[in-house]
């Protein structure tokens, strides 16, 4: 009886704590990458700021989502090879919108108040931005797929949201106080819904390659792992080194001041 009993605890406990595991990895990357890129910059930037970024992130998923599925109920493209049609439909139909209703955040709103003085503050408040719309839309995610989900978004997904968030926040940054064209934004634009479409279409393809035969679906599963591997690493080295470099000229700008 007293083992039985201590089954029963031991799985009670098991079912108590699935949800409260995936609970945190859905919001504890957000609160990690915030912390990080937060703490990279010398001159930190006021919480309120922040705080109105990251819920004005969050609301633009609400457009986003309208037009993501507006763009898709066109059916452009619908007929074409599977592979090349994955990639406009992400590129098109997901990535474009995704990013833009991000930067539009950045420009209407973070870089227009007193607290975006320098050019690190650009990536801080994309990083922030992408956040937002990321954390509202990996609820929804999880609560369809579970803790799996969870595991999968906190470890490639929600990063890259921060990653394409520095992208465009750093070519605002660029363009605002080292005399860039504004064409650069649009380049970031450009840049950031490539990797964001590439993104989704090697995940998808991988999704979908249990549809192929073994010989196949291995091979499908491997190539498209070692291209979103290199996609993923690309994108940590580019910010990271970009934040480095950010982060010195702030260091180089302290010390002529107290010269």
């Amino acid at each position: 009886m007293d083992n039985c009993r201590i089954q029963q605890q031991t799985e009670w406990e098991d079912v108590l704590m699935l949800p409260v595991i995936t609970f945190v990895l859905t919001f504890l990357p957000t609160v990690l990458l915030m912390v990080f890129f937060y703490r990279r910059d010398r001159n930190r930037e006021p919480r309120k700021v922040l705080i109105g970024t990251f819920l004005l992130g969050t609301l633009s998923f609400l457009p986003v989502v309208f037009v993501e599925n507006f763009l898709s109920s066109l059916g452009v493209l619908s007929d074409a090879n599977p592979l090349f049609f994955n990639f406009y439909d992400m590129f098109t139909n997901v990535a474009v919108p995704e990013e833009s209703f991000k930067l539009f955040v950045i420009l209407l709103y973070s870089a227009r108040t007193s607290a975006f003085d320098e050019p690190m503050d650009g990536v801080v408040y994309g990083v922030t931005a992408a956040l937002g719309f990321a954390t509202l839309e990996n609820v929804f995610y999880v609560v369809d797929g579970g803790l799996g989900t969870a595991i999968t978004r906190a470890i490639l997904s929600i990063p890259s949201h921060a990653f394409w968030g520095a992208i465009l926040g750093y070519t605002v940054g660029q363009v605002r106080f080292n005399n860039r064209g504004r064409g650069l934004i649009l380049m970031g634009l450009l840049i950031s819904s490539v990797l964001h479409g590439l993104f989704n279409t090697l995940l998808v393809t991988i999704e979908g390659s249990t549809s192929y035969s073994d010989s196949v679906s291995g091979f499908v599963i491997i190539t498209m792992l070692h291209l979103l591997f290199i996609v993923f690493a690309f994108e940590i080295v580019w910010v990271l080194r970009t934040v480095k470099r950010l982060r010195r000229q702030q260091d180089e700008l302290a010390a002529e001041d107290t010269e």
